[in-house]
């Protein structure tokens, strides 16, 4: 009998992003501890590693579709969350994260790591030879990701944080603190905890708060946020990585800020 692999989970929530300097780390950490749980979705622990592997277009297109506000826009992700070491073991998801009208839906296929990693090397046939083996909504992920890849989205950027997770017991709420945020315009082999990311996306000892939310964010929490100035900011991991660390972009840039230069 073939290996049977998970089906898919399609999810489509609100998100909030808040930058936040280490005093204010601890000050939300301690707060939500006492009112929601850590989050089990990735094993029973809140704090733990995040690699994740991005794909774009040799334009950037993924990157200018957010900055032009694209109402609709899609991206290829690849994560391997966990450490071999540490109470969750590694695991491996590929994600198509779809902006549709404000609101975030993220389509995800479980794999092994070994076939994540492989697909991260840049083995299209990993996908195709699971393709059998998992359900429609995996088929689907598969087709979405393998069109895209015809249409010349190449791994761009990698990614690794640490992060902290909280959620309520319904799953309605979601609360992450991503900290020791480092990137690498580089595409090896994504080690579980690999530690090898040597440049800063934000300053260290900086922080990313996240509020995910199905539906209406709970009263206490809107009300704790006015009451500490908490300050909704729009940020991207994956942009500001390629606007301080992507030679591609970095390119790009320039030649338009030349262009507004001769045109002054």
């Amino acid at each position: 009998m073939p290996p049977h692999f998970p089906s898919t989970v399609s999810l489509s929530r609100t998100e909030y992003k808040f930058l936040i300097n280490a005093e204010q780390y601890h000050q939300w950490k301690d707060e939500i501890s006492q009112r929601l749980a850590v989050d089990q979705n990735p094993g029973n622990s809140g704090d733990y590693p995040i690699l994740s592997q991005y794909y774009d277009t040799a334009e950037r297109d993924c990157y200018w579709e957010k900055q032009r506000r694209f109402k609709s826009r899609r991206k290829i992700r690849l994560r391997i969350y966990g450490s071999e070491t540490a109470k969750i073991p590694p695991a491996g998801f590929l994600e198509v994260k779809h902006k549709l009208q404000g609101v975030g839906v993220k389509r995800r296929l479980p794999m092994p790591i070994d076939s994540a990693q492989e697909f991260g090397l840049g083995n299209d046939d990993v996908l195709r030879g699971m393709y059998e083996q998992v359900g429609r909504a995996g088929r689907i992920v598969i087709d979405e990701v393998l069109g895209m890849r015809e249409a010349g989205h190449q791994p761009s950027m990698q990614i690794r944080y640490d992060r902290n997770a909280f959620s309520s017991p319904d799953g309605t709420l979601r609360i992450t603190f991503d900290n020791l945020l480092r990137c690498r315009p580089e595409f090896p082999r994504l080690l579980p905890d690999d530690q090898d990311f040597s440049r800063f996306i934000i300053p260290e000892g900086e922080s990313i708060m996240e509020i995910k939310s199905i539906g209406p964010v709970p009263y206490w929490l809107r009300q704790r946020a006015g009451e500490t100035g908490l300050s909704r900011q729009s940020f991207s991991k994956y942009c500001t990585s390629l606007e301080k660390h992507d030679p591609i972009l970095g390119a790009q840039l320039g030649q338009a800020g030349r262009r507004q230069s001769d045109a002054a």
